[in-house]
């Protein structure tokens, strides 16, 4: 018997649409399939809303910090962000900011500093930094490191940066703030110093502004000559700064 017809093995394809809508930021995903008569034959919405209040709510939480926090900060004081304050009640720092005379360094004074002995709030403390206050005198061109020394000169730090004394300004009046890094390793011992000097003197003429009629409990001011003797004088101190361990800021 034989059969007989005909046909395609081919599918029919119906005409249709596919429309996506994407709201704006916090909307819902929507996709839906219609054919060509504009009957919808699939539709998919896809509600985010949930997601959206655990983000909103994750990212208030992030920036309400509570007015008074204290936390600490890596970075440098100029780049506190917005917000935030620098604070400076916490014990992480020591300035003496008066000194007004000036004390030269130069072929036969190489070195001057601060000494500090038991009582003084700086034994125990590992310096990240020290900050000078110097000026040229003449034509300088030596380069100036700070150190950590023992009272008979032996180095125990050499400051990670230096200054071409070159770039220093003349004179007593124009005196700059010039800090110095440590790697803030070394702890300060009794009758350790803080000192500036030149690594290759060669006559040249650097001021350390300090005061000569007054001097702090526990420390004396130094002097090196080129033969790593030291003179200390307990009613002079230099005018300086020195901060230790970490920085920390406030949020306002």
């Amino acid at each position: 018997m034989a059969f007989g017809g005909g046909g395609s093995s081919t599918p029919e394809t119906l005409a249709h649409t596919h429309n996506q809508a994407l709201a704006g930021d916090g909307g819902d995903l929507s996709e839906t399939l219609t054919d060509m008569n504009g009957v919808a034959l699939y539709s998919l919405i896809t509600d985010n809303s949930a997601a959206v209040a655990v983000n909103t709510a994750a990212i208030a939480a992030i920036n309400s910090v509570p007015s008074g926090l204290i936390a600490v900060w890596e970075g440098s004081v100029a780049s506190i962000p917005a917000g935030w304050v620098f604070y400076s009640d916490l014990d992480s720092s020591f300035s003496q900011t008066a000194g007004s005379t000036g004390k030269q360094m130069n072929a036969t004074r190489v070195g001057c500093g601060q000494q500090f002995s038991t009582g003084n709030t700086l034994i125990g403390k590992s310096p990240t930094s020290v900050t000078w206050y110097l000026y040229g005198d003449g034509t300088p061109t030596a380069t100036v490191n700070a150190y950590i020394k023992t009272s008979t000169g032996t180095t125990r730090e050499t400051s990670t940066t230096t200054l071409d004394s070159a770039t220093l300004p003349i004179g007593i009046g124009n005196a700059i703030a010039v800090t110095f890094t440590f790697a803030g390793t070394t702890a300060l011992a009794n009758g350790d110093q803080v000192t500036v000097g030149f690594v290759s003197p060669a006559g040249d003429l650097v001021g350390v502004i300090h005061d000569s009629t007054a001097g702090i409990a526990n420390a004396a001011f130094s002097q090196e000559n080129p033969a790593s003797s030291w003179s200390f004088n307990s009613g002079q101190v230099a005018k300086f700064s020195i901060e230790w361990g970490f920085q920390y800021i406030q949020k306002t």
